[in-house]
This record gives structure tokens, sequence and C-alpha cells, in this order.
């Protein structure tokens, strides 16, 4: 099963030893917008992943892995597929 981005946020930004002030700083973004993302309230853009893979040292393909809300929300939206008739 993959992660969900928070938790592979989280697991990148511990794994290089940064704190959230300083992968911030290192990545030009707010702390508050990096702690949204590390809650799982908010998701960033894809051209912020790419900085933020790039502030970890790591290659936007890392990011690759990890279950997004927004493809967690589209599946849930998506209509169940129809029953065939017949046999139980």
């Amino acid at each position: 099963m993959r992660e969900t981005f928070v938790k592979c946020l989280q697991r990148l930004r511990k794994a290089t030893g940064l704190s959230q002030p300083r992968l911030a700083e290192k990545a030009g973004i707010s702390v508050t917008a990096l702690r949204n993302w590390e809650q799982g309230r908010r998701e960033p853009y894809i051209g912020t992943a790419a900085v933020l893979a790039g502030a970890l040292g790591v290659s936007l393909s890392e990011f690759d892995r990890c279950v997004f809300l927004v493809d967690q929300k589209e599946k849930a939206t998506q209509a169940p597929a129809p029953r065939r008739k017949g046999k139980k």
C-alpha cells in the first residue's frame, strides 16, 4: 500500500534531519503552509512539490509513490461499478 502524501513528506523531512522551519526556509515557503501539508489540511501544487523535493535533496519521483488527497477524493466520488445480473 502506498503512503499518503502526509506520511511521505514527514518521512522525507525527518530522514534529512530538517525541522519544519528549516525546510520551509530552504524551499522558500511559509512554515504555516508546510505544517498544513504535514497535517493533511492542504496539499501543494505540483510545482511546489518539485521545490520541496529539491529542498529535501530528492527527485520529484519520490512523491510519485505517495497517495495525494486529490487521488482519494476522486476515488470517493467515482460511481461504483454496475452490479452484474445473474449469479450472486
